[in-house]
């Protein structure tokens, strides 16, 4: 605003005695023997107002331009905390069921269980994986079992199971196939059991014959023989 102010204070001055001084030139000039007196006092005046106006908007200008600005700044910083927190909860809990089950033998049970149970839960998965081979060698005549195979010629009352687990299993009819040696040497022994029950058996791709009872199925990659009668 000041600037502006007295720029314009600046250029009016400017303009004005300007405009005077060709006034008093046209003027003296018809009449110099008369005013060459008042001419000269005129002139005198012109000029000394001029350079004291040039003088003092040049020192002006140069002062604002000169005038160095300073800031402040302030800065304000939001912090977002967050926490994370951990919780043990213990959990007891009590079941009480009772069970009424009638059987065709005439006689009737009842069963009154109660199960006090304590869960600690921490949150933390554990993944553990020990790569154990387990051996299982059923010992048979002719022989210890390696490789077990099932051969089966007729396609009647065959089911084929693939990754599962089978409990109290009973088995018809099975071939078992033994071979021992290599190159000229080789040779098998073959042995064929009537009935087979298994009790844990772990299948993947294996033909059973005259499947009778199937009670869990769990997939696993191993097959587990135990209590082969």
């Amino acid at each position: 605003f000041f600037f502006t102010f007295f720029l314009f204070f600046f250029i009016f001055f400017y303009f004005f005695f300007t405009f005077f001084y060709f006034f008093l030139l046209f003027f003296t000039f018809f009449y110099f023997f008369y005013f060459f007196y008042f001419f000269t006092f005129y002139f005198l005046l012109f000029t000394f107002t001029f350079t004291f106006t040039l003088l003092y908007f040049t020192y002006l200008l140069t002062y604002l331009l000169t005038t160095t600005t300073t800031y402040v700044r302030t800065y304000v910083r939001t912090y977002v905390r967050t926490y994370v927190r951990t919780y043990v909860r213990t959990y007891v809990r009590t079941y009480v069921r009772t069970y009424v089950r009638t059987y065709v033998r005439t006689y009737v049970r009842t069963y009154v269980r109660t199960y006090v149970r304590t869960y600690v839960r921490t949150y933390v998965r554990t993944y553990v994986r020990t790569y154990v081979r387990t051996y299982v060698r059923t010992y048979v005549r002719y022989g210890t079992l390696r490789t077990v195979r099932t051969y089966v010629r007729t396609l009647r009352y065959v089911r084929t199971l693939r990754l599962r687990t089978l409990r109290y299993v009973t088995l018809r009819y099975v071939t078992l196939r033994y071979g021992y040696g290599y190159g000229y040497g080789y040779g098998y022994v073959t042995v064929t059991l009537r009935y087979v029950t298994l009790r844990y058996v772990t299948l993947r791709y294996v033909t059973l014959r005259y499947v009778r009872t199937v009670r869990t199925y769990v997939r696993t990659y191993y097959v587990l023989l135990r209590n082969v009668t």
